[in-house]
């Protein structure tokens, strides 16, 4: 790593760490004092766009440029700039910029060739406007007819399928200098409910996860996917209290442990009401930390921000993380955030 990296590194207290394992929203399409008081207060270690911060392009260009710059002077690292840009109906990019394919679309034509070209375009397109990470490929498979949330979303409902498809989106996002995340682990295809309005439930086997659903991450793993999300989903076959982005045995027994994986795990947006309506905001960060995640996303601009904030704080002070893990997530986000291509 540079000298900025191990400088920070070096320095770092307990409230530079807590602020970059956090990827945080906001309200508004340009920098304001609001957003810099946000910023200073929590000092994020990333922040990500939706529909509503997006406007056009040059616009787009000119808030992005104004939260690097922030971020960076505010704890001299890069600044995580995330997205959804998916293709299909998970877009967020405005009606001046380019449209892309559904994974569905991609899945049907089964080339990876034309994956390729998607994926790199969506990469080259999201990279000229300033952002890094691009929270994508879906990796769930498409098993649910009455699913709500994914159909679409995915390439197929066909594991090696999406295995190879996704491998190749990842490449191809990675190629243009976009850090890429495979989601949602450890598969939110064969659900029926909508994780941003209830808790989903999937009642299958440990083993039928083995067999398909853990496939095409197991993929993205050997293709050294940055990150990989969690699931907001319950899987009483696997943990009977909690769900994927709170559990231990799915995060750090299975994925960490089981499948190797030594990247960045990051929840799903923490204000989703699959989390949100059945834990307090501290209880549910505190959680998904001891559990395994890395990095925590809290997608709207509020004070359970700063109850986030607080909560991880909270736990680094009194040595609540397991065994120091949260120098070992410091690492992994100092170690994607030096593989940044500016």
């Amino acid at each position: 790593m540079t000298d900025q990296f191990t400088t920070f590194r070096k320095n770092a207290n307990e409230s530079d760490i807590a602020g970059q394992l956090m990827i945080i929203g906001f309200n508004g399409t340009r920098y304001t004092s609001s957003i810099g008081s946000w910023f200073k207060k929590l000092k994020p270690g990333g922040v990500i766009l939706f529909s509503r911060n997006i406007e056009n392009s040059e616009q787009t260009k000119t808030l992005i440029s104004d939260l690097k710059k922030l971020g960076e002077d505010i704890t001299s690292l890069p600044l995580f700039v995330c997205i959804d840009q998916e293709g299909g109906r998970v877009a967020r990019l405005s009606n001046d910029m380019p449209k892309f394919p559904t994974a569905k679309e991609l899945g049907n034509d089964g080339s990876t060739e034309q994956v390729d070209q998607v994926y790199g375009a969506i990469g080259k397109t999201i990279k000229e406007l300033g952002f890094n990470v691009d929270f994508a490929p879906v990796l769930d498979l498409d098993t649910n007819s009455e699913n709500p949330i994914i159909g679409d979303r995915a390439f197929s409902c066909d594991a090696n399928k999406v295995a190879k498809l996704g491998q190749t989106a990842i490449a191809a996002l990675r190629r243009e200098g976009i850090l890429a995340c495979g989601k949602h682990f450890p598969g939110h295809g064969d659900t029926s409910l909508d994780s941003h309005l209830t808790l989903p439930e999937d009642n299958r086997p440990l083993e039928r996860f083995n067999d398909h659903e853990l496939i095409p991450f197991e993929a993205a793993i050997n293709e050294k996917v940055d990150f990989i999300m969690t699931a907001h989903v319950m899987y009483p076959s696997i943990d009977a209290e909690f769900p994927a982005t709170l559990s231990k045995k799915i995060i750090t027994d299975i994925l960490r442990n089981k499948m190797g994986y030594n990247g960045i795990i990051a929840s799903d947006d923490m204000d989703m009401k699959a989390i949100a309506d059945r834990w307090s905001d501290g209880e549910a960060i505190e959680l998904a930390v001891r559990a395994g995640v890395d990095v925590t996303l809290v997608c709207h601009e509020s004070e359970r921000l700063v109850t986030a904030y607080k909560a991880i704080r909270r736990i680094i002070v009194g040595g609540g993380f397991p065994d120091g893990s949260h120098e070992t997530s410091l690492e992994r986000i100092l170690h994607a955030k030096s593989n940044i291509k500016f």
